[in-house]
């Protein structure tokens, strides 16, 4: 059994009501064990799953999380994948009806997804993306993505850093995500020319937003080398929906708020909301990407939205125009 600090991106990747950040500076404890496929339904992956790993994470209040990571081999090469499998029907687990619902809601995002790329994309085109979204592009379509492996200096600690660079399948040695990154975070009007360092020639340029990707914003924050203008909170879900979107607009406009969120699912119980308290921010490409209410009034003439899934876009995949 490992110890790992919790942190925000552990937690939103996993299956979690909750979420911690770094200052908590706690500890969590982890273990990794393969699992039997059999005990899951298909993720209808475009490769054959050789091994399924559930990585079974406690807390330090003792509540559990799971993760899962598919491994698969193609050309020698050994890959991994963070992946969102459904318990057989017959499997019978009270202690899981949450993860069971967030993964179903995942799976079926990325099952519609990899139906569009393969629809409307040539294998010859490139993906710009983040590189969990990457690894999964990988294992449901075949399709190739950058970039394909998290970057050692974008996790604070030593702790972290093992596990991701497991988790992850190693640590990539280029700057593409560092690059992304630093896209992320400039102007929307300035895109095309700072991602043109990931472009390929051999096709079309595509990028792939998750709103998952806010899981990753320590990450980007560290990697870009400055702080990020974004608060986050969760919300219940137990009031009517018309309730729970009026406490998140009033929250959005308190204080340094400048009105403008997003929602990020969780579970039937929880909802994280993220808001920008910076007006500036909202001309990002993150911003204009991602669901921010804000970025439904933008018009982007370099980016052609191909695919959005539904239940407020948690999955976006946009035709860079060049």
């Amino acid at each position: 059994m490992s110890r790992l600090r919790i942190s925000l991106l552990l937690l939103a990747l996993t299956t979690t009501s909750v979420a911690f950040s770094n200052e908590n500076n706690k500890q969590l404890s982890y273990s990794i064990s393969a699992v039997e496929a059999s005990e899951y339904q298909d993720i209808n992956s475009h490769f054959p799953i050789d091994v399924l790993e559930k990585i079974l994470i406690k807390s330090p209040k003792e509540k559990e999380y799971e993760m899962f990571v598919a491994q698969y081999q193609v050309d020698d090469e050994r890959r991994r994948a963070i992946v969102y499998p459904l318990p057989r029907q017959h499997e019978k687990e009270t202690n899981t009806i949450d993860n069971k619902k967030h993964h179903q809601y995942r799976q079926e995002k990325w099952r519609f997804l990899s139906a569009a790329v393969k629809k409307h994309t040539k294998d010859s085109d490139r993906f710009i993306t983040y590189w969990d979204n990457a690894q999964r592009l990988h294992l449901f379509t075949g399709r190739m993505a950058v970039s394909e492996q998290p970057i050692e200096k974008a996790f604070a600690n030593s702790e972290e850093k093992l596990f991701w660079q497991k988790i992850g399948n190693g640590f990539s040695q280029q700057e593409q995500l560092t690059i992304f990154a630093q896209c992320l975070i400039g102007k929307a009007r300035d895109a095309t020319s700072c991602l043109s360092q990931l472009y390929t020639d051999a096709g079309d340029n595509y990028i792939l937003m998750s709103a998952d990707d806010m899981a990753h914003i320590q990450e980007i924050s560290l990697l870009a080398g400055q702080g990020l203008p974004l608060e986050t909170r969760l919300f219940s879900t137990d009031s009517d929906l018309h309730g729970q979107i009026k406490q998140v607009r009033e929250w959005a406009r308190e204080g340094e708020g400048t009105g403008s969120y997003m929602l990020q699912p969780i579970d039937e119980n929880f909802v994280r909301a993220w808001r920008i308290i910076d007006p500036d921010f909202e001309d990002s490409l993150l911003a204009s990407l991602l669901p921010f209410t804000t970025a439904a009034e933008k018009e982007l003439a370099d980016f052609r939205l191909v695919f959005k899934s539904d239940w407020g876009g948690y999955l976006s995949l946009y035709q860079i125009i060049n």
